[in-house]
């Protein structure tokens, strides 16, 4: 049934687009989908400052972000604004990406039109794409649907081979359409003091020790997210406090204090997580990451994981709570583990991304 909605959703958009085909592609007009905030607002706000027309389609409580830029306009995501959308995708030089959009299925790019996918994760320990077990390979029509989604897509941006090696896999993506600038969100770490900051964010949030945050991924059944236990875990190490911060559909379980994720992952003297690409951001700050695996068995059969989490040394994942603190109260070293995702993230990295625009709409 739910493949069947899908058809009959592509193919409305299929028909706005032969609607809309008289409607010409405007050179300086950018259309940004934002799901994922924290990875398409610099490259918005570096597009309005080279004076883009920049339509943003994302969700109407964000709105208020892009509200003080001089030349974006938004439209709020969600079906009934269907007509809206189309009509600002017939008429985008470029369309920037963040996640999977079923909507791109059923788009039909005009003659000088790109796509280009931020993606919203720095790597990838879990499968996706056409590599997840959800996903019934031998279900043409559901792969079928996949693949036009995928084929949408000219460009992506990566910031190490391995997610090129990633994206090839799950995209079905060829070599050459992997831009090799990094990616324009983690610029901001890159252009601080690491040490001073944390200090600074620490005294901000009055944390006097040693942070620990725990970042788990998202798990289709709200059941299986299991949150660590902040008691037992600051008894256990008084040196530590622990902050949780859930996926944002589970995020009403979090105590973050609505510290935003990048603040948290700089104040961090450890992360724990599990499958979630966290772990390859964490080490761009040279952060060691435990690998909280409680539910690798059964996650793996559900959605899959990657050779690149089966390459992490055992004695960085943990079954359970008391073994993940009995190796903090040792005081094991323990190093990040991702450095050659970073290959291609400097602080030019949103620059790069942004002439190469300014190359795109000239051609």
């Amino acid at each position: 049934m739910r493949i069947l909605i899908k058809k009959v959703y592509m193919l409305s958009i299929a028909l706005l687009n032969i609607i809309l085909k008289p409607l010409k592609v405007k050179r300086q007009h950018i259309v940004v989908m934002m799901t994922f905030k924290q990875d398409v607002l610099p490259i918005i706000k570096a597009l309005d400052k080279e004076r883009f027309n920049v339509t943003v389609i994302g969700k109407p409580q964000e709105q208020y972000l892009v509200d003080s830029l001089n030349r974006v306009s938004f439209i709020p995501a969600g079906n009934k604004h269907i007509v809206k959308h189309m009509k600002a995708l017939c008429t985008a030089k470029v369309v920037i990406l963040d996640t999977y959009y079923l909507m791109m299925g059923g788009f039909k790019k005009k003659k000088g039109q790109s796509v280009i996918q931020t993606w919203h994760a720095a790597g990838a320990l879990k499968n996706f794409g056409l590599t997840d077990h959800q996903v019934d390979l031998n279900n043409q029509s559901m792969v079928s649907q996949y693949r036009k989604v995928y084929s949408a897509t000219d460009y992506y941006l990566i910031g190490g081979e391995e997610m090129a090696l990633c994206f090839e896999q799950s995209f079905e993506a060829k070599p050459n359409q992997m831009l090799k600038f990094g990616l324009p969100r983690l610029v901001q770490y890159l252009n601080i003091n690491l040490k001073e900051e944390q200090r600074r964010l620490k005294k901000q949030y009055h944390i006097r020790d040693k942070l620990a945050i725990y970042v788990p991924t998202y798990r289709e059944s709200e059941i299986a997210n299991r949150m660590l236990n902040k008691e037992k875990f600051e008894q256990c190490l008084p040196d530590f406090t622990l902050i949780s911060h859930l996926h944002p559909s589970i995020g009403h379980q979090s105590d973050t204090q609505n510290i935003d994720i990048s603040s948290l992952m700089i104040m961090a003297d450890i992360i724990i997580s599990d499958y979630s690409s966290l772990p390859i951001e964490a080490s761009l700050l040279n952060k060691p990451t435990f690998i909280y695996n409680y539910d690798e068995r059964q996650y793996e059969e559900v959605r899959g994981l990657n050779r690149f989490y089966y390459d992490i040394p055992n004695h960085y994942k943990f079954k359970n709570e008391e073994s993940l603190i009995e190796a903090l109260k040792n005081d094991i070293e323990f190093h990040a583990l991702f450095g050659t995702w970073h290959h291609y993230n400097t602080k030019e990295s949103l620059n790069q991304l942004v002439n190469f625009i300014n190359k795109l709409v000239k051609q």
